[in-house]
């Protein structure tokens, strides 16, 4: 009987599956899924298109540290928060939102 309740409870498992996806972001270098709990999902501050306030916040010079790609364009890296944002530098404008980078 016992092997029986077992084996219902884990064939319910696969039910929890899709919750877990909701707080799944991808590791830009190995793909895989990491697991953000609901208290640490935030908005990023600024979001695509937003004029980022350049004067404000540092421009990160060691990309090496966080894993991005060369900058080979008119474009810059800022940090704002826990997120990374590539910042035209014409109008400093968002192009794109990194959120969760990995330090090195």
């Amino acid at each position: 009987m016992m092997r029986l309740v077992l084996i219902f409870a884990l064939s319910a498992a696969p039910l929890a599956g899709p919750a877990l996806a909701d707080n799944c972001r991808i590791d830009r270098t190995t793909r895989k899924c990491i697991f953000v709990p609901l208290s640490q999902r935030t908005p990023p501050d600024f979001t695509v298109g937003d004029e980022f306030p350049v004067y404000d916040h540092s421009m990160i010079m060691n990309i090496d540290r966080y894993g991005l790609d060369p900058v080979d364009g008119p474009w810059r890296y800022y940090m704002s928060g826990p997120d990374i944002y590539r910042v035209s530098t014409k109008g400093y404008k968002v192009l794109e939102v990194i959120r969760n980078p990995p330090r090195r």
